[in-house]
């Protein structure tokens, strides 16, 4: 439940791992607040549902199947007569993913692991109405930890998808999952950065962790992230045992290094993306500027994690870097783990 009193979310799932097959039915409701281009707010309702079959191969590695239903209700709330006229949306989508998951890793606390963790996925999801629009979607997601010490390690992660097909996913590159934005000086959402118009895209998702920036630092169909970095459990590495208090036993200080990028058509390095023109409009003028933003953004800085109340608390600190520009440090604030 949302503390703007208009955003919340129910997920109901019964599994059956009785067989070799495991078996999960889930239905998942979300409501949510957004925004068009035009600064209208859009209520949108989302109902899915799923069936997961699940086959493993050995006690570290299996193939998933997914088939779901998704009716999704765009309803424009009425701020003037134009958005008072405006008609809901409605979007009926089926689709079908295929993933193979692979996990060896060992935990050594909250947060804190050994090993490899892999996703190799491809889905396909299908209009049900007049247009039959279809998607296309392919990714991977690989995660090593090793460890330096003890239990200080090191972690990384490699992650990339691409859309196509009548319809696309966009990707908005930037920021934290399940950020909360603490800051009245900082948007979450970067206005500035232009979306391809002529892009059919029917979904967006967040292409996460980016640090240093606000969602939307790059867009497109495709995305790719690097993730880097040394989580030290400072408290117990010290003691050298586990503690009683969950606050001191899970205190971590993490240092990190994010590259990434996002963008539309095939290469990031295409002069044709849409985050390299802004456009001026200004009654009969038109002023497109050429504004050549490198296709790769990095950033940098520390963070703090804990246990606090039940829930795994993260902080960070971050810079982005933009071409040669050293940003403006970003504080987040976000109930996460792992990337």
């Amino acid at each position: 439940f949302a503390g703007d009193f208009q955003s919340s979310e129910y997920l109901l799932s019964i599994e059956k791992l009785k067989d070799r097959f495991d078996k999960q039915y889930v239905y998942h409701r979300q409501t949510m607040i957004t925004n068009d281009e035009y600064g209208y707010f859009i209520k949108i309702k989302t109902h899915e549902l799923f069936y997961i079959l699940k086959y493993p191969f050995s006690q570290v590695s299996s193939l998933k199947g997914t088939a779901s239903l998704r009716y999704d209700k765009g309803m424009y709330l009425s701020l003037d007569y134009p958005s008072l006229q405006s008609e809901d949306d409605f979007l009926v989508f089926s689709g079908l993913k295929l993933e193979y998951i692979f996990d060896n890793t060992i935990s050594l606390g909250i947060n804190i692991k050994e090993g490899v963790r892999a996703k190799v996925f491809g889905e396909f999801y299908q209009q049900l109405e007049s247009d039959y629009t279809d998607i296309f979607v392919l990714g991977a997601d690989l995660r090593y930890y090793q460890p330096i010490h003890r239990n200080l390690i090191f972690a990384s992660r490699f992650a990339t998808s691409s859309s196509f097909g009548k319809g696309k996913v966009i990707y908005y590159l930037g920021a934290v999952d399940n950020w909360t934005n603490l800051s009245r000086t900082v948007e979450t959402f970067d206005r500035s950065v232009r979306i391809d118009p002529d892009e059919n895209y029917i979904y967006q998702a967040v292409a996460t962790n980016m640090r240093g920036f606000t969602q939307n630092i790059r867009n497109g169909n495709n995305f790719v992230v690097w993730n880097n970095e040394i989580r030290w459990p400072i408290i117990r590495y010290l003691a050298n045992r586990p503690l009683s208090s969950d606050f001191l036993n899970n205190l971590q200080l993490v240092s990190f290094f994010d590259a990434g990028a996002a963008w539309s058509g095939f290469s990031p390095f295409d002069e044709n993306n849409a985050y390299n023109t802004r456009i001026i409009e200004n009654g009969p003028l038109r002023i497109d500027l050429d504004v050549n933003r490198p296709p790769l953004v990095f950033g940098y800085g520390f963070g703090i994690r804990s246990k606090l109340l039940g829930y795994f608390i993260r902080t960070d600190w971050a810079w982005g870097i933009e071409g040669d520009v050293v940003l403006p440090s970003i504080f987040y604030f976000s109930l996460n783990l792992d990337f």
